[in-house]
């Protein structure tokens, strides 16, 4: 029966796909941002941004922000490297198809598609939040697209479930459809409460909520609840990546409790590990040029050297 209505669930995410997909095509979200493109995978129809020249790093935009404020990333990024940045499926603006069902494996096979399409082989990954996990999958499975792994606010299994119990106390969007219908009521309220916790400069908070309050008012998603009900899965084990790995933290995320901090040595104990006490749950956008600084001086101490 759980199969069952996790599956009538997802579709209150994925109902109408074709036409979500058109309105992102020839609407506002295809002329918001500067450089915006669309990829169609068997999936989703992955929305990005893309500017610069050299080695190609892809970062995953963490909703429910979108590629809309990521233009301070990108300038300080695009001099040294070609810089791709994208909506994760069936969030912000990128689509997922009706029989997309949001699993683990599901999800790393699309994504792995999009990278060899539109990134090429050897890049960098730069995923953020519980999208390291795809990050670290990917790698494993599909190492000729990743050349190193510099995953930001990443944790491994175990911190995120810590992580996921408690953002969601009451088993809400763990419930399928309750969850669904739940998120939908109250995500313009939850966001400025997950900025206040999450971001580490409070300067920025007013501006990430208007950002995101223009994104849903044309159509953006955040399929919280599927995520949490069928991709964020306790019993999935993460393969052993062989390629070089940086974590970066954010010491100012009160969302994560302190023992969740570079986690991530539990599946990589040789994992190089950058703290900055000051910034939050995204510090690729709080702190671009320090991010920038930190990955640069990884890429060029690492074997795998792009």
């Amino acid at each position: 029966m759980t199969g069952t209505l996790n599956r009538l669930a997802t579709r209150l995410d994925t109902a109408g796909a074709v036409g979500r997909m058109r309105r992102h095509r020839e609407g506002w979200p295809a002329r918001a941002s500067e450089g915006v493109a669309f990829f169609q995978s068997p999936k989703v129809q992955y929305r990005y941004r893309e500017a610069g020249t050299g080695p190609t790093i892809v970062f995953s935009v963490d909703p429910p922000m979108t590629l809309e404020v990521y233009d301070a990333l990108i300038a300080t990024f695009a001099p040294r490297f070609r810089v791709i940045a994208f909506e994760l499926p069936a969030m912000g603006f990128s689509a997922a198809a009706e029989d997309y069902r949001f699993g683990f494996r599901e999800t790393h096979d699309d994504l792995a598609i999009f990278l060899r399409a539109v990134a090429g082989p050897r890049a960098i990954l730069a995923f953020s939040c519980v999208a390291g996990h795809a990050a670290v999958d990917i790698a494993a499975r599909h190492p000729d697209l990743v050349s190193c792994l510099t995953l930001l606010q990443a944790g491994d299994v175990a911190a995120f479930t810590v992580w996921k119990a408690a953002r969601d106390p009451k088993g809400v969007l763990a419930t399928p459809i309750l969850g669904h219908v739940a998120m939908r009521r109250m995500a313009p309220k939850r966001m400025p409460a997950w900025y206040a916790l999450s971001v580490g400069k409070a300067d920025m908070i007013s501006e990430l909520c208007r950002c995101a309050e223009r994104s849903f008012q044309h159509g953006a998603q955040w399929s919280l609840a599927s995520a949490y009900q069928c991709y964020m899965d306790p019993a999935v084990e993460l393969p052993r990546p062989h390629q070089p790995l940086l974590s970066i933290w954010g010491g100012a995320d009160f969302s994560h409790p302190a023992g969740n901090e570079h986690s991530i040595r539990r599946l990589r104990p040789d994992a190089v590990c950058v703290t900055f006490d000051d910034l939050g749950h995204t510090p690729e956008l709080e702190d671009p040029i320090r991010v920038f600084d930190a990955i640069v001086r990884f890429c060029e101490a690492s074997p795998a050297r792009p």
